[in-house]
């Protein structure tokens, strides 16, 4: 009897352990801390007057408990939702603080075509962050990929 719920805590303090590293290493991969970023939105359907996306919607960064840091938001305002193929459009990247661990970008982000035809969505989801890098969000209308320089 005694040798049974001795292998069962230690399975139990195993798996534990196992969890914990996982988290650890995902926790250390992307840390609390500045995070300089860029976005570029790209719909390849937008056809008027000057071929470039109206984006709205919002974009952010996710821990693994769900708390969430936008990088991005803007609602849809129809005719007056601003041309923007890229964010932030008057420098190289944009810096957040983000008091989580990092785990996921997610996006959801329409594309306004009012008076045109039905609004396009360029990103629906979420994708894992990994550290630095370049992370596209897409669908059969278009994508948005956000650019991490510092995570």
């Amino acid at each position: 009897m005694r040798y049974k719920s001795v292998g069962r805590l230690a399975a139990v303090a195993s798996a534990a352990l196992m969890l914990l590293g996982g988290a650890a290493t995902s926790a250390q991969a992307a840390a609390p801390g500045p995070v300089l970023y860029s976005i570029d939105f790209s719909n390849p359907k937008e056809q008027d007057n000057n071929n470039l996306p109206e984006p709205y919607g919002r974009i952010w960064l996710q821990a693994p408990w769900g708390q969430q840091t936008a990088l991005w938001e803007h609602p849809d305002v129809d005719l007056n939702t601003p041309t923007l193929p890229r964010y932030p459009d008057d420098g190289p990247y944009a810096m957040r603080y983000v008091d989580h661990p990092v785990v996921e970008v997610c996006a959801f982000v329409g594309e306004d075509d009012t008076g045109i035809n039905e609004d396009d969505v360029l990103a629906a989801g979420c994708v894992p962050v990994d550290g630095p890098g370049s992370y596209t969000i897409s669908t059969d209308e278009g994508s948005v990929t956000i650019n991490l320089y510092d995570v």
